[in-house]
């Protein structure tokens, strides 16, 4: 089991199945978010109403497998996901040696259904709940499979080395070091080549690589805190860094 370290270990906690939540908007805290367990009928809360304990506790931590920081809930137990399968010649040489190094494999403690959402730590004060996703899983969005993920080769490929599709594909993928997420393309000033007049966010790609390899948390800021917010008029939340409008969690990456 690989460590992970403190500044990309996520919390992975399913969305929740039946919503009772007043304020999941994107960057408003883990506290209401689809990730707050103790916010949705159908699980089994915390006896004292935390949201962090789900995923992580100050004392007693999982030490059986190398899990950091403080991690308090079981890992996924399937022994591997199918890998995204690369097509295009234009990516060979982009190996995907293990789909969920790093933070990934957080996430899939959940989002693969092996283990139940809402099991945590040992205490009294810490009941385990015993409620998993499945394929007919209806999440707060009103969807069903969405969340539940066993096969990775119908998502975006995770588990490679930046570097290494940097090196397969060129111009067509961003710099790490240099290229920033972007807030939200305009399509009439839109420049692919130097990318001019896009107003970006401060994060660099860089900055949500775990140790160079794309994950689950390249894209995704599961505690809620710094994710981007969705334009006037919309109100989705996948924990995204960049926004849908334009595309711009695409184009953050991509030179299309």
């Amino acid at each position: 089991m690989k460590k992970v370290s403190v500044a990309l270990a996520i919390a992975g906690i399913a969305a929740t199945a039946t919503v009772a939540l007043a304020g999941p908007g994107a960057g408003t805290g883990i506290n209401g978010s689809w990730h707050d367990l103790n916010a949705a009928a159908g699980y089994t809360g915390d006896s004292l109403g935390r949201t962090c304990v789900f995923c992580h506790t100050p004392h007693n931590a999982r030490t059986a497998d190398s899990l950091v920081p403080l991690w308090n809930h079981a890992e996924s137990t399937l022994p591997t996901l199918p890998a995204y399968a690369w097509v295009a010649p234009t990516n060979k040489g982009i190996l995907i040696s293990d789909p969920l190094v790093g933070p990934s494999r957080f996430c899939m403690a959940c989002h693969d259904g092996s283990t139940a959402v809402d099991s945590h730590g040992s205490a009294a004060s810490s009941p385990t709940g015993t409620t998993k996703i499945t394929a007919s899983y209806t999440d707060c969005l009103g969807k069903q499979t969405n969340r539940f993920i066993t096969d990775l080769t119908v998502t975006h490929p995770i588990g490679f080395l930046w570097d290494d599709a940097k090196t397969a594909r060129g111009n067509e993928i961003v710099d790490k070091g240099t290229g920033y997420l972007v807030a939200a393309p305009v399509a009439a000033t839109w420049d692919t080549t130097n990318r001019a007049g896009v107003a970006t966010t401060a994060k660099k790609i860089q900055d949500t690589l775990y140790g160079g390899y794309m994950t689950c948390a390249t894209c995704h800021d599961v505690h809620n805190s710094v994710n981007a917010k969705p334009d006037a008029g919309h109100s989705y939340n996948y924990f995204l860094y960049a926004k849908e409008e334009g595309s711009a969690i695409c184009l953050s990456c991509h030179v299309k």
